[in-house]
């Protein structure tokens, strides 16, 4: 859809072809915002919204997809980094290379569109970063090693934007969301056991609790709204944290609990 509007805020979504990236498009592009939303083959897809095909795992697709949006706004006011990859399986038996593959799209592809958009925001001496990330990132959940740390770095990176930006005029901020209801289930990558796997049994039974997770999770709409918000505040807070009272409320515990009894209840729940 061809947006010829010149009003609201340009705003550039990564991963936009589905799930809660496309959710907060058609939200934004509804509220009157120029949405871009990028995927790797997104264009020529029926979307409420501009369609860009771009690639986090590789700059200059990223290059190129700037220059366009560039080039027919003159400007970029939001970068909402949203691509993702989810990975279940114990952390002994990752495979090296599923685990380069979602560092390079969760942490090295955040890293990338930063680094492209920074420079024209920093000539407009304005501009908001927005990362997703998630609850996870606040633990080690079992199976979800990797996602978690992956998130955790996020988390950090945005930290770090937050002050190294502050002269600029520019923001940073991370959402961390709980389970969402979209289709993240069928596109995770999950880690093929051998039969006589050590971890076999509990991991089954703890997938089965990460697909339920996303299927009672809180829908997609309610993640939209929030970035909005985000979008229209004056001032960004370091975090803002969407989820279940069980979800956030393990955060909390996390901090107040000694160790040892956070260990048991999770393990609890998982049923390790």
């Amino acid at each position: 859809m061809n947006q010829e509007s010149k009003t609201g805020k340009v705003i550039l979504i990564t991963g936009a072809s589905s799930g809660l990236g496309e959710e907060m498009a058609r939200h934004l592009a509804a509220a009157g915002h120029r949405v871009y939303g990028t995927a790797r083959s997104i264009e020529g897809t029926d979307k409420p919204f501009n369609t860009v095909n771009m690639d986090v795992t590789n700059a200059s697709s990223i290059s190129t997809a700037l220059a366009r949006i560039v080039g027919k706004e003159g400007r970029i006011d939001v970068l909402i980094n949203n691509a993702g990859l989810g990975i279940a399986g114990p952390v002994e038996e990752l495979s090296i290379s599923d685990v380069q593959r979602v560092l390079e799209t969760n942490v090295v592809g955040v890293l990338r569109t930063c680094q492209a958009v920074l420079p024209q925001m920093r000539l407009q001496k304005s501009g908001k970063i927005i990362n997703i990330s998630s609850i996870g990132s606040e633990m080690g959940l079992p199976y979800r090693g990797l996602y978690s740390a992956s998130k955790a770095a996020v988390d950090r990176l945005t930290e770090a934007l937050r002050t190294e930006l502050a002269p600029f005029g520019i923001q940073a901020c991370i959402v961390q969301p709980g389970g969402v209801r979209t289709d993240i289930n069928k596109n995770r990558i999950r880690v093929d056991l051998e039969q006589d796997s050590p971890y076999r049994a509990s991991f089954e039974h703890t997938y089965r609790l990460i697909d339920e997770s996303v299927e009672n999770g809180m829908p997609p709409l309610a993640f939209a709204q929030l970035v909005a918000e985000i979008i229209a505040a004056p001032r960004l807070k370091r975090l803002y944290r969407l989820g279940r009272p069980i979800e956030k409320l393990s955060v909390l515990l996390k901090r107040l609990l000694p160790s040892g009894r956070f260990d048991k209840m999770i393990r609890k729940h998982y049923g390790l």
